[in-house]
């Protein structure tokens, strides 16, 4: 009896320190105050609309805490930037000229005109009536130009961006449907490097890019650089409320 007591106790630490490190691991920065304000404004903004967005990801089947954990340090980024003027210019410059002459992050969630544009074409692989039926005007929009006012103009709401989010969770899940996760929190960091770096990209791409110090608050890259899977984590094991 005593041997088994042991032995139990010696698990139960051992699970204590797993625990612990996937924390630490995940809390090498304290980010509320690397972000100060930005942080508190993107926290506000899940605080805020939380009954909506809960609600729209639901009825796409979608886990609301890990959306919202991926996109989380695209919310603080948005924080940071939302009031530069130079978003109007590169805006102007997408709808008249397409991504190879401005692909820039738009909207709350960050969603770049092309992996919008990729998603419209990916869509109709899901299978998902509603999914298509909501993106069918876009996808047989007139002109290219319109295609592309078209999408600016959805980036630009927050509901329907969230249909965007939606949709890469569901993509990413699709591929990776027979992919055995660690933990709810190794899925998480992959997905979230998964839509920071591109959503199409191969596995072992999106699994060098989980520790990768690549995400800034600015629109043209500074000095310093963070892990937006991390960051990603941090919120996800952090936030208070879990859907």
């Amino acid at each position: 009896m005593r041997k088994n007591k042991k032995k139990l106790l010696a698990i139960g630490f051992l699970l204590l320190d797993f625990c612990f490190c996937q924390n630490l691991r995940a809390s090498d920065f304290l980010y509320p105050e690397v972000f100060g304000n930005n942080w508190k404004k993107a926290e506000l903004f899940v605080r805020e609309n939380e009954v909506w967005m809960s609600d729209l990801l639901y009825e796409n089947k979608v886990d609301y805490h890990l959306a919202m954990s991926m996109v989380f340090p695209e919310l603080v980024r948005y924080s940071a930037i939302c009031d530069r003027m130079e978003i109007t210019l590169l805006k102007a410059l997408y709808v008249h000229y397409g991504t190879d002459y401005a692909n820039f992050s738009i909207g709350v969630f960050q969603i770049k005109p092309s992996c919008a544009e990729e998603i419209l074409r990916e869509i109709p692989d899901l299978h998902d009536k509603k999914l298509i039926v909501r993106f069918k005007a876009i996808n047989s929009s007139i002109s290219e130009n319109e295609k592309r006012l078209i999408i600016v103009k959805e980036l630009e709401d927050s509901k329907s961006q969230l249909l965007y989010v939606a949709a890469i969770v569901k993509l990413l899940n699709k591929t990776f449907r027979n992919y055995k996760w660690n933990s709810d929190l190794d899925k998480l960091k992959f997905y979230a490097a998964a839509y920071n770096c591109g959503f199409s990209n191969s596995e072992v791409f999106i699994r060098q890019q989980i520790d990768a110090r690549s995400f800034h608050t600015g629109l043209i890259r500074s000095d310093n650089h963070y892990c937006y899977a991390d960051i990603a984590a941090f919120y996800f094991l952090n936030s208070s409320r879990r859907f």
